[in-house]
């Protein structure tokens, strides 16, 4: 066993063996560890260490730890420094790089805008600066050819062989970096597959060869040559350039620890998590605890074999694609307390938090923000891989679905299964989920839920949580049956506080839902909306209708749904009594009607990431959307991020360049084991929910901290007026249904009436979930029905599943409620 030393200014010829004889590179420091017997600690001093490329770490090196010298900021970077720039006449500085390729240039740690047509709007980076694709002909593949209006493209920037375009699929769930192979006309053809369908609804940009904006940049190739427009002050320092590529390989290594460390200068051409500054095959036991991850392809991916890590207590800032990422054949791992902001940041596909066909995992206590699809997902396509059996609890996710459609702060995903180990979804706090769509030359604003359950997945506990601002529903169980739906509070739902509807036709059943605070949505929509057969799952509920609008459930009135034998009760009430939303604490009151029903809330002190030295968490990229709820608050003092202060160290850049405000990293104290393998976050124990079962193997229960108690002597939220706190549904006597003569059918005779047909529109999208040609179709029908207690303006829809090729969910939906 052996401490080894790296400096930036140390030399390889050195022993290693103290400070003053450092070693200069990790590469001789592994070889060093090599040499020695037992585990080794390798300690880095401040500065930066650039990596030639993946160090690769096996068995041989288990047990080994990569750890800062205390209080100071050690940057490890895959990226190359560019030197020798000579500038031009016309204000382009130029360089000459060996490598092959360069995806990502950054300058003083941040990232420079590749050379493109249009050009980034800073006004609106997430809707402006884009052209739009046309209707393919027929004969071309539209994974692999794109149409476009020559129109578009003023002389001297049409489209070129070579050239890149980055282009979202025309569902908008997926991005793609494509290379054109050929130019016919107005129809692109590129060398490789898009991850979906092309078309009229996909929006793209075009990579080009001169930068003629002030921070573009360009690659060429052929002569190894960089080119960059600089702002003034620019003096050709601080410039790096990165590739596709790893930092550390961890395969077949145990216990390996890396600790206070910030990494950096890798990137991705695809947004799959193949390569990330971490990678680990077949590892277990590893410790990444208090380290900071920027400017990065993925910053930690965990792949087959590996099981009993911790990753805790770091932060990931402009991450490219998943921050974290567990892929099949993962187990019993452990996230805790990391701040992760601006993740997907070039591929917007996956979850910052990515699980799939990973099982018995703990999700807790992260901060999640600004992300453009899901915060948290969990994926699994074949049921032959385990999956399920996760914990995702105390997450404070902020601004999801900033820049995609059908998407989940929360989302799980499941192939067909609906046998699945089910995952326990617990106190998390959502946010506006966003949900960004496309339509042929523009965007339109839906389809985005808190709590998304996809594809059959089943058997989960979702409860305790808290969700404001979402287009779509605030819990969606698309498929899935018996999961167990209660204690959650849902505000300022875009169309349903909860629903549960079916997939494919496959029918659902067993999915409880009750003890729910679930605000009433101000377009009439339903506040549950069902598929199921079987009312009486549904009960107990509490529904919040501040501004006196309609309450429906399942089209029908709550007096209605009550008379056949669903909602038992349940209560409608004007007042929410919550402690002070205006501060952000949405906890109940005693007395209040929710806390009279027994429905928990969210303890709002002890969710998401405390204690990181993070960036700070920028002003959400859509505002949260409008409502009968007071507006969104920042958390109380205890549970915000520290703000970051600008590193003393950080050379000047002389001018007009930013300088990245990259936090210093605390060496975190050192976490201690908790005798099964994995290492348990420093945290307080929260007392063991009686409901939650066993986990079923070796991931502990969450270290969660402790509950804290409502502030003294709180305020309570005064009224706009004084209406009985509960309104008192009087007894409704219904009669009998008449004979459907439409034809329509649905729940056991719910409904009925005349059946008049008033108005039917239907709104063309791509598949759920879906991608290539697998279009659906939503329609909405209004009648006028005049049976008791049913609503006059009710809907349908219906989703259309054409074929099954290149489907991601392979999904078709009918929903008809009479």
């Amino acid at each position: 066993m052996a401490t080894i030393y790296v400096s930036p200014t140390g030399n390889d010829s050195n022993t290693g063996l103290d400070a003053s004889s450092s070693f200069k590179t990790l590469e001789r420091a592994l070889e060093a560890m090599r040499q020695s017997a037992g585990a080794d600690t390798v300690y880095l001093t401040g500065g930066t260490h650039y990596v030639k490329g993946p160090l690769q770490l096996t068995a041989a090196d288990s047990g080994s730890s990569f750890v800062a010298m205390p209080g100071e900021k050690v940057v490890i970077s895959g990226g190359t420094p560019v030197t020798g720039w000579t500038k031009g006449a016309d204000g382009i500085w130029t360089a000459q790089v060996a490598a092959d390729q360069v995806e990502q240039f950054t300058v003083n740690g941040v990232k420079q805008t590749e050379s493109r047509f249009p050009d980034v709007d800073p006004n609106d980076p997430i809707r402006g600066g884009w052209l739009w694709a046309n209707e393919l002909p027929s004969g071309y593949d539209p994974q692999k050819s794109m149409a476009f209006d020559p129109s578009d493209f003023p002389p001297g920037h049409e489209p070129k062989v070579g050239q890149t375009i980055s282009v979202f699929a025309e569902n908008g769930y997926a991005n793609d970096k494509l290379t054109i192979a050929s130019v016919q006309g107005n129809v692109i053809t590129f060398t490789t597959e898009a991850n979906y369908d092309l078309g009229a609804a996909s929006r793209y940009f075009v990579s080009e060869k001169t930068p003629d904006g002030v921070g573009e940049w360009s690659y060429d190739s052929a002569t190894q040559t960089i080119r960059f427009k600089a702002p003034e002050g620019f003096t050709g320092e601080g410039g790096v350039v990165s590739n596709d590529h790893s930092l550390f390989v961890v395969d077949g290594a145990d216990n390996v620890t890396f600790k206070g460390l910030t990494l950096t200068d890798t990137a991705a051409s695809t947004g799959d998590p193949e390569t990330a500054a971490i990678e680990a095959y077949d590892a277990n036991g590893l410790v990444i605890e208090g380290n900071h991850f920027v400017n990065v392809g993925v910053g930690v991916a965990l792949h087959e074999g590996s099981s009993g890590n911790l990753i805790s207590g770091n932060s990931f800032e402009h991450i490219w694609s998943s921050a974290i990422a567990m892929t099949a054949g993962t187990s019993d791992n452990r996230v805790t307390n990391n701040v992760i902001d601006r993740s997907g940041e070039v591929f917007v596909q996956f979850g910052a938090i990515d699980m799939q066909e990973s099982a018995r995992n703990q999700i807790d206590h992260n901060t999640i923000t600004n992300v453009p699809r899901f915060g948290i997902s969990e994926i699994n396509y074949d049921p032959g891989n385990p999956s399920g059996g996760n914990i995702i609890e105390y997450n404070d996710i902020r601004h999801s679905g900033q820049q995609t459609p059908d998407t989940g702060a929360i989302y799980l995903f499941s192939a067909d299964d609906p046998g699945a180990e089910g995952d326990i979804i617990r106190y998390n706090h959502i946010v506006d989920t966003g949900g960004l769509n496309t339509q042929a030359g523009g965007f339109a604003e839906n389809w985005s839920s808190g709590i998304y359950l996809d594809n059959m997945a089943s058997n989960a506990q979702i409860y305790g949580n808290f969700v404001q601002g979402t287009t779509f529903s605030g819990i969606l169980i698309h498929g899935g049956s018996n999961n167990q739906i209660h204690d959650n509070t849902l505000l300022d739902n875009g169309k349903y506080g909860i629903s549960t509807i079916v997939a494919d036709d496959h029918p659902i059943t067993g999915n409880q839902t009750y003890q729910n605070f679930i605000e009433v949505s101000e377009d009439g929509s339903n506040s549950i909306d069902t598929d199921q057969t079987d009312p009486s799952l549904i009960h107990d509920n509490v529904y919040y209708n501040p501004n006196g609008g309609e309450l429906w459930v399942a089209d029908l009135s709550l007096a209605g749904f009550q008379q056949r034998g669903g909602d038992s009760g349940s209560v409608m009430t004007t007042q929410a009594g919550f402690v002070n939303a205006a501060a952000g604490d949405y906890g109940f009151v005693a007395g209040s009607v929710a806390q009279g029903h027994g429905i928990e809330a969210l303890p709002f002190g002890s969710v998401g990431a405390t204690g990181v030295t993070s960036p700070d968490v920028d002003t959400p990229v859509t505002p949260p959307n409008g409502g009968g709820t007071p507006p969104v608050t920042p958390e109380p003092p205890a549970a915000e991020i520290p703000p970051v202060t600008a590193e003393p160290e950080t050379p000047s850049n002389g001018g007009g360049l930013p300088v990245t405000d990259t936090p210093p990293v605390t060496a975190e104290p050192e976490a201690p084991s908790n005798g099964g393998g994995l290492p348990v976050t420093d945290t307080p124990p929260v007392t063991a929910e009686p409901e939650a079962p066993s986990n079923g193997g070796t991931l502990p229960v969450t270290d969660t901290p402790p509950i804290t108690a409502a502030p003294e002597s709180p305020q309570v939220e005064t009224p706009v007026s004084n209406p009985p706190d509960v309104i008192t549904i009087p007894e409704v006597t219904v009669p009998d249904t008449p004979s459907n003569s439409g034809g329509w059918s649905g729940w056991g005779g719910l409904g009925g009436g005349r059946n008049w047909l008033q108005e039917i529109w239907a709104q063309r999208a791509d598949d759920d979930h879906g991608g290539g040609r697998n279009w659906f179709q939503e329609s909405r029908v209004s009648r006028d029905d005049d049976a008791g207690g049913r609503r006059g303006d009710s809907q349908a829809n219906l989703w259309r599943q054409d074929d099954g090729d290149n489907d991601h969910h392979g999904l078709s939906h009918s929903h008809w409620h009479w």
